[in-house]
């Protein structure tokens, strides 16, 4: 049985990758292909470079997909998400909408879970969870917010790092918003 090269784990922290076509300019190729026909190593080594990056992307870290929130009246719920904060609207039924920013949804249901019955009436409920929304101006979405109705939770303050505030949706979902 051949011994395969080192570098078949491509893209580990302990094996890197050799550079492409290395083992044509000197370096020793160990592997199954035919050097009488170059094109092969070419095409194992992009295979091997395309199977580097599957994996890399089955390894990369988790991201939030989606955040699904219940709420009492889609069509307001609608209103706040894409007519003030600019979501996209991806779908929208009767109970049901998914809205988009940056790649993360934010799905809207009409729908309610049981939570006391799911987790029981005695357990804490999570808190102290504060979603953001970057703006690219805190206080222009803000007036827009009074204007429109909805409850500003804390009026802009300005910070060595930015500008934030804290807006409520029709729900009293509170919202940082920051830029």
């Amino acid at each position: 049985m051949k011994k395969r090269p080192v570098w078949y784990s491509v893209g580990s922290a302990s094996s890197p990758s050799p550079p492409f076509g290395a083992e044509h300019r000197g370096a020793k190729c160990q592997s199954s292909c035919d050097r009488s026909r170059p094109t092969s190593c070419v095409v194992l080594a992009l295979l091997l470079f395309v199977g580097a990056i599957v994996r890399g992307q089955e390894q990369s870290p988790p991201k939030i997909d989606h955040i699904l929130l219940e709420v009492a009246d889609l069509k307001k719920s609608i209103a706040f998400y894409h007519d003030l904060l600019g979501l996209q609207i991806k779908s929208e039924s009767r109970e049901f909408a998914m809205l988009e920013a940056a790649n993360v949804g934010v799905f809207l249901w009409t729908k309610r879970w049981d939570w006391e019955k799911a987790r029981g009436k005695d357990e804490r409920q999570g808190l102290g969870m504060y979603p953001h929304f970057k703006v690219n101006n805190v206080s222009d979405v803000v007036e827009r917010a009074r204007k429109a109705g909805y409850t500003i939770v804390q009026e802009p303050k300005h910070y060595l790092w930015g500008t934030e505030a804290f807006v409520a949706d029709p729900d009293g979902y509170i919202w940082a918003l920051i830029s």
